[in-house]
C-alpha cells in the first residue's frame, strides 16, 4: 500500500495468497475448514449494515435504480452463462457460475467505500446496486438448488421444499435479528464502541441459529438491515464495521479468503476466468450505461458506477462454497472456474473501484486511502 498505492484490501488479499496452501503453507487447508464460521460471520455484519444503508423509499421516487439493477444483473448473469455453456462446462455447472456472477462483493464495496469517505450520487447507488445483486444472487442460487436437486435424483417434493425452508426461515431469522436491533438501540448509546461489540455479539449468536438451522447466512442479515431502515428512518450512527472489533475482523475475512485461493486453481482455468471476468464486467458496465441517462447520471457517473460494480468475493465464495457441500460432484469444475474468478477480481476488483470513486470525486480522503498517509 505504502510503495505502490494499491487499497488495503488488495494487500490483505495478497498477504492471505502469500501465507496460504500454495506458497508459504502458514495457513494450511485445515485451518480453512475451521474459518468458514469467521466468513460467514464477517459477512453477515456488511450485509446487515450495508441493509441499513439500503433506502428503498428511495426506489419510489426513482424506480429507474432498481430496472437499472435488475437489467444489469440479468446481463451478467445471461452473458456469463453463455459464455460458460460455449466452453463445453454442463447445464448446472453453467448456472451455478453465472448466479454467482451476478452478485458484486459488499465486504469489498463496504470497506472501500469506508476507508474512502466516499459519498455522493455514485457511492448511493453503488450500495444500493450491490444490495440488489447480493438479494438476486442468494434468491437465484436458491432456484437453481431446485433444478439441482432435480436432476441429481431427488423427488420435485424435496427440490422444492428445501429452498422454501431456506427462504421463509431466512425471513424469520432477519425478523428476529431486527426485532434485537431495536432492543439494543433503546436502551443503549449507538455511538459507543460497548454497544457496537453487543450487536457484534448479536450477531454470531444469530449465526450460530442459521447454522444450527440448516439456513444460509447470507440472506437473513441482509434482510434484517432492510426491515430495521425500512420501519425505523432515524439514522443510525454505529461506528464503521461495528467499532474496532469489526474492522480486524474484516482484515481477517479478505486474508482467509486469499488463503483460500490457490494458484493451481489459477492455472487451471486462468484462462477462462480472465474471459469471464471480461464478460461479467462489461456486462454490468454495459447494464448501467443503458439506465444510467433515464434514472439520472451523467455518462462519467455511469461509467464509474459500472466499473465500481466489479468486485467478486466473499458472496461468491461462500455460494460456491455451499453448492458444492451439497453437489461434491460439481465441486472440482466449480472450484477451478469460480475461484480462478475470485483470484483476479479479489486483486484488481478493489483498484477498480478505488480509481472509480477518486476519479468522480466522491472520495474524500482520495490519494490517501491506499497510499503512504492511508491510516
Amino acid at each position: 500500500a505504502r510503495f505502490f498505492s494499491l487499497p488495503r484490501i488488495t494487500d490483505y488479499s495478497l498477504i492471505g495468497l502469500l501465507c496460504g496452501p500454495s506458497v508459504l503453507g502458514w495457513i494450511g487447508e485445515r485451518e480453512l475448514l475451521s474459518m468458514r464460521l469467521l466468513i460467514d460471520l464477517v459477512l453477515a455484519m456488511l450485509l446487515f449494515e450495508i441493509g441499513i444503508r439500503v433506502n428503498l423509499r428511495w426506489l419510489r421516487h426513482n424506480p429507474l435504480v432498481l430496472v437499472s439493477g435488475l437489467i444489469e444483473s440479468l446481463l451478467a448473469f445471461t452473458a456469463v452463462f453463455l459464455t460458460v455453456r460455449y466452453l463445453n462446462y454442463s447445464f448446472e455447472v453453467s448456472l451455478i457460475v453465472a448466479t454467482v456472477s451476478v452478485a458484486t462483493s459488499p465486504a469489498v464495496v463496504m470497506a472501500m467505500t469506508g476507508q474512502l469517505k466516499a459519498r455522493g450520487q455514485v457511492t448511493d447507488r453503488l450500495l444500493m446496486l450491490t444490495a440488489i445483486n447480493v438479494t438476486l444472487a442468494v434468491l437465484m442460487a436458491k432456484l437453481v438448488l431446485v433444478f439441482a436437486h432435480h436432476s441429481h435424483g431427488n423427488d420435485w417434493v424435496t427440490a422444492i421444499s428445501h429452498p422454501l425452508y431456506q427462504l421463509s426461515g431466512s425471513l424469520l431469522v432477519a425478523y428476529v435479528l431486527a426485532k434485537g436491533f431495536y432492543w439494543l438501540r433503546r436502551y443503549f448509546d449507538p455511538a459507543r464502541e460497548q454497544s457496537s461489540l453487543m450487536l457484534f455479539i448479536f450477531l454470531a449468536l444469530t449465526m450460530v441459529l442459521l447454522q444450527t438451522l440448516k439456513l444460509p447466512a447470507l440472506l437473513a442479515p441482509l434482510l434484517a438491515g432492510i426491515i430495521v431502515k425500512q420501519t425505523d428512518p432515524r439514522p443510525h450512527v454505529w461506528p464503521l464495521h461495528f467499532g474496532s472489533v469489526g474492522g480486524v475482523m474484516v482484515i481477517l475475512l479478505f486474508v482467509v479468503i486469499g488463503s483460500s485461493l490457490t494458484l493451481t486453481h489459477f492455472r487451471v482455468g486462468a484462462s477462462i476466468a480472465l474471459l469471464l471476468v471480461l464478460v461479467r464486467c462489461g456486462a454490468k458496465l454495459l447494464g448501467v450505461l443503458l439506465m444510467g441517462k433515464p434514472s439520472g447520471l451523467s455518462m462519467r457517473q455511469s461509467l464509474a458506477l459500472g466499473v465500481g460494480l466489479a468486485p467478486m468475493s466473499g458472496v461468491a465464495f461462500v455460494l460456491t462454497s455451499d453448492v458444492g457441500q451439497l453437489f461434491p460432484a460439481l465441486n472440482a469444475e466449480l472450484e477451478s472456474v469460480v475461484l480462478s474468478m475470485i483470484f483476479v477480481l479479489e486483486l484488481a476488483g478493489p483498484i477498480l473501484l478505488q480509481r472509480s470513486l477518486i476519479w468522480i470525486g466522491e472520495a474524500e480522503n482520495g490519494e490517501k486511502s491506499g497510499g503512504k498517509h492511508g491510516t
